[in-house]
């Protein structure tokens, strides 16, 4: 772990409700004489000296990307993070927090073991998407938790067919197909039936939602393979193209979708004595 001195704050996107909460971190972050800034994220109306301000690579302004607020904020910077090798490390604000360690109450002495060296670097894996029409590529993106392709407004499913690494998998007719990361396992691919992944494997999960085919189950594939929808048919309405939730492209059906490992990953910190199972048993209510 680098020395740590130069620190980015990425509050909960847009959102002034955040504002005491990043200045808690704030304070306490210049209190040990660190520079702090703050991210692209964070609502505008949030006081604080900007990255945005200044210019040069990320990875030259801070050395540690803190997140506070929940899952979707952490989702929200990881897409800028993860090129730029910067580890990152969340406040929890949110409800479930799978991929915020630590508790607003547990602030301080959460922060002071991590200035401290009393933590650890976790690699997680990225999606890369690639949209094409014709031989022209018009969308691109990266997620953190998964990509999905979905019907949209429509009330009917939508067919397509998948391709791994040139090998035909099948013609599906379904509500649409979650590609996901083993961070995002525990997202909207376990509503869809898909398993969870614990986060160091290199696969990646492929789950049909509500398929026509009953037998037409969730398979795992390894994280270097690529995977291509085609011959997509929508009705009624165009269908969704979704990067975590957030970013999102209309099909019309003349669309070509490449989806594989993204090129980089993103660098997770997690304080010494992290226990995945344990968080898996108080997120998702286990008992016994």
């Amino acid at each position: 772990m680098v020395k740590i001195s130069k620190v980015g704050l990425f509050g909960k996107f847009n959102d002034n409700s955040v504002a005491d909460a990043i200045a808690e971190v704030k304070d306490f972050l210049e209190g040990k004489q660190l520079s702090v800034l703050l991210g692209n994220t964070t609502a505008d109306k949030i006081q604080g000296d900007r990255i945005d301000n200044y210019e040069g690579p990320l990875g030259e302004l801070i050395d540690l990307a803190i997140v506070v607020g929940g899952d979707g904020t952490m989702l929200n910077a990881a897409r800028l993070l993860s090129d730029h090798a910067i580890p990152a490390i969340g406040v929890n604000l949110g409800r479930l927090g799978f991929l915020t360690d630590i508790s607003f109450n547990e602030l301080e002495p959460s922060l002071t073991a991590i200035l401290e060296g009393k933590c650890y670097v976790e690699l997680r894996t990225m999606l890369q998407c690639s949209l094409l029409e014709g031989k022209k590529e018009v969308f691109s993106g990266i997620s953190l938790n998964d990509i999905v392709i979905s019907k949209g407004n429509s009330g009917r499913l939508i067919e397509f067919q998948t391709h791994v690494n040139h090998q035909y998998i099948a013609h599906t007719r379904s509500d649409g197909l979650i590609l996901s990361t083993p961070t995002g396992s525990t997202a909207y691919a376990l509503s869809a039936g898909g398993p969870i992944i614990s986060p160091g494997l290199p696969v990646i999960s492929m789950a049909p939602i509500c398929p026509h085919t009953l037998s037409n189950r969730p398979i795992i594939l390894n994280e270097s393979d690529e995977v291509v929808i085609s011959a997509l048919k929508v009705r009624e309405s165009a269908a969704n193209l979704t990067l975590d939730g957030v970013i999102s492209y209309h099909l019309n059906g003349h669309e070509t979708i490449t989806i594989k490992r993204a090129p980089k990953k993103l660098r997770m910190l997690h304080m010494e004595g992290f226990n995945y199972f344990e968080t898996l048993r108080s997120k998702l209510g286990w008992t016994g």
